[in-house]
Formats: structure tokens, sequence, C-alpha cells
């Protein structure tokens, strides 16, 4: 074990990574009092794309999943409308909180009591019940719905069946709309979203030093506006700066947490409502350091062995980015180089995720049986199975991310303490309650 103990610094960087996420929130309102273009659905893998809107916003998971997510008794209170409507607890948790919004009249409600009525639902096939969801969206608020159907394996048939998806889909928006899609705009997004996966990718890539200069719970945090606003030059401002911090904080050997006795990965998603189970191992003098789900928003050359590269930048690729169809070619692209294909095309995961958790220097590590997403199981106790094999101690919990009904944290607590002592690991002396600015 590395006793050693690094020095810390607070991320200087924080606030402003909260700003981006506040001016989110607000944006769908201001930009709907305006009259601009605002649409429903969850549309994060293709941003670029959305650019040639103009300034459009959306409210993404629904605009008080945060706030409902982190009071557990709306969270109850929002699921059991949902159930209340006929659906059943099997259908993926995240969904069931973002229809329950609809349901209870918050989709489209602004923290003034203004109602807004989107203009279309915008939806990306990461998963049937996504697709499903967008399609109850579209009939309960009787808006078109666009739906965009993303392979999970890379192809050259698969590339050009999304860019021809998308070049009807821009004369579709303007029949919808009654705008003109701005193809300036589309180049200037897609150019921003790839400097943005590419620098999350390095960032990332960073966390392999040791000591690592941020654990699983900060990047958890720093990567959301990645999730709703990254073709916009703010995140990429943001990410600049962020980068930057990081090559201090590696070269000045700044500790995401002051010790690495042990580092582990963490394989699926957490609890959202108990969000500071990532920070549990602290107690122990150890971090979780990498999580598949928060790389995958970066730009990646993953190789047949599992090994994850940074991908390349934009002006190395060769592809010249001169109007519509080679910007929508370049999205295209960059859609199919985020670390993502494992968590649905089961056939590479095994390899990877042993592969990453020797080269982000991994001794153990945890997975998160999730009721709550069925997609992100598919071969997970395979996956458990090969990091054993390998030498990888392996510990499990079960829940459900976004239903609190289905989660014990007495029980979660407990068997994590058991597993962390079962590596040898005690307790630090003065290791305390989780108070952490991270767990806002």
């Amino acid at each position: 074990m590395n006793n050693t103990k690094y020095e810390t610094k607070p991320i200087e960087i924080w606030p402003k990574m909260k700003e981006l996420r506040r001016w989110h929130f607000k944006h769908t309102w201001e930009t709907a009092a305006k009259g601009g273009t605002v649409i429903m659905g969850m549309p994060e893998a293709l941003l670029g794309f959305l650019a040639g809107l103009g300034d459009y916003a959306y409210p993404s998971y629904g605009p008080y999943f945060t706030r409902m997510i982190k009071d557990v008794s709306a969270t109850i209170e929002c699921l059991e409308t949902v159930e209340a409507h006929g659906h059943t607890k099997d259908m993926c948790s995240v969904m069931r909180v973002y229809i329950g919004q609809l349901y209870m009249g918050l989709a489209t409600k602004s923290p003034q009591g203004s109602t807004i009525k989107p203009k279309f639902i915008f939806q990306v096939t990461n998963c049937h019940t996504m697709a499903q969801t967008g399609q109850l969206f579209s009939d309960y608020l009787g808006i078109p719905y666009l739906s965009i159907d993303l392979p999970y394996k890379s192809t050259t048939q698969a590339r050009k069946y999304v860019v021809n998806q998308l070049l009807e889909g821009i004369e579709w928006m303007e029949k919808v709309t009654g705008k003109k899609y701005d193809d300036e705009k589309l180049i200037e997004g897609v150019k921003t979203e790839w400097k943005v996966e590419w620098l999350w990718a390095a960032i990332q890539m960073q966390t392999q030093n040791i000591p690592s200069p941020y654990d699983l719970r900060n990047t958890w945090s720093l990567r959301m506006p990645l999730l709703s606003m990254r073709e916009r030059p703010e995140t990429l401002q943001y990410l600049e700066a962020l980068y930057d911090e990081t090559k201090w904080r590696v070269a000045n050997q700044i500790s995401a947490r002051g010790m690495e006795r042990m580092r582990l990965f963490f394989e699926g998603f957490p609890p959202y409502y108990y969000i500071q189970i990532l920070k549990q191992p602290e107690q122990y003098g150890c971090i979780y350091v990498i999580n598949e789900n928060n790389l995958g928003h970066g730009l990646w050359d993953i190789r047949p062995d599992g090994t994850y590269l940074v991908g390349q930048p934009l002006e190395k690729t060769g592809l010249l980015i001169r109007n519509r169809e080679e910007a929508i070619e370049a999205e295209v692209e960059l859609a199919f180089h985020r670390g993502r294909t494992s968590t649905w095309y089961s056939a590479p995961r095994h390899h990877e995720v042993v592969k990453r958790a020797k080269d982000w220097k991994c001794e153990a590590g945890v997975i998160a049986l999730d009721r709550g997403c069925h997609g992100y199981q598919v071969s997970i106790m395979e996956s458990k199975k090969a990091l054993q094999e390998a030498g990888f101690p392996v510990g499990t919990f079960e829940h459900s991310q976004s239903d609190p009904r289905e989660f014990s944290e007495a029980q979660t607590v407990d068997r994590m303490e058991s597993f962390f002592e079962s590596l040898g690991l005690k307790k630090l002396a003065d290791s305390g309650p989780d108070t952490d600015e991270a767990d806002e």
C-alpha cells in the first residue's frame, strides 16, 4: 500500500462548473421568453448538430431532475405519479423521473410559473427506453418528434446511415421551426465539440498519474457542462482552464484526497440520490479513480486490446469542415469515437474493463449492479469474472440509480466497509463525515 501523504488543494475551476450548470437551467426559460427554439429530449450525443438551430435550449432530463433527485421525498412522489399512470418499475429509473416531471406539470413550467411549449422532441436512440420516452412526450405535448438512430458498432455503413439521417433531419427541423438552419453555426459547433471532447479525454488521461489530480467524485461533477452544452464556447473556455489546472496539479503532485493507499475502479452508475458513496474510500485513504461512463464523454482511440488513447485533435485528422455535409460527417465521426460502445455492445467489454483497470493503476474495484438501467448491465457479471480472473478483487452492491426505494444506505455502506476491510484496509483515525462541497 502507498502510505505517502500528498499535498491537496481546492479545485480552482469548481465555481465555474457550478456557474455553467446554473446558466444551463436558466437558459431554457430565457430562450423561451425571447421566442427562441426550445426542444425536449436528451440530445447530448449530437450537440454540435443542434448548434445549427442558433441559440436553442433544452432542459435535458427535465428541468428539475437535479433538484428533485436530491430530495428523496420529492423523487418518490415523482416515481409514484409515474406508476399511477400505469408505468412499471422495470422501466429505466431515470426515464421515470423524467416522465414524472411531465405528468406533474413540471417539465414545461418555469420557476416563475410560466409554461412553455417546445418546438419538437429530439432524441438520439441511446437506448429503446429513451426512444419510447421521446414518443410519449411527443404524444402528451402534441409536438413533432425527431429520432436519430445511432448504432453501437462503428462501421463505414453505420456512419453513412447516421449522416443521411442528420441531413434529412436538418430539412425536417427547418419545416417544423420555420427557421433557416445556420450552417456556419453548425461548423463552429462541431469544431468546438471536437475540442471539448479532446480536452476531456486528455484530462482523464492525467488521472493515470500517481497521485491522481482528481478522484471520481471530482470528475463526476466536473464533467457536467459536457453533458448539456458541449458545443458552446463557454464550455470550451471552461475545459481549457480545467486542462491547464490539471497539468499544473500533476506537475506539482497535488492529490485529489491526500492519500492513495489503494486506487480503485468503479464500474456502473452510482446512486444519484446518494452520490457521496463515491467518497467512501477516502475514509480508508483510498480513491475511486476511473469509471467507464465518465470516460465516455471524451474523444478516444480505443485499440483492439482495450487500451484507451486520446483521439486525434481535429486539425490532425485530415477532416475538412467547409460546408454542411463535411460538418455532419465530422460530427458523426466524433460520435463514434467516444468511449461508449463497450457499454451496450458487449463484445469488447470484458477485455476493455481489465485493460482500463491496469492502465489506471488500480488494485481492486467495485461494480454497481443497477436495476435502474438494464442496458448497462449487459455482460456486467462477465466483466466481473474477467476482472477477478485478472487478479482484481471486486466488490458489488445493488441499487437503482434514480429510485431511492431500491437502495439501502445502511446495508450498502456496511457491505462496502466489509469489502474494503477484506482488502486489508482500515479506516483512518481522522476520517469523518463527508461534507465536501462536491456533494452539492
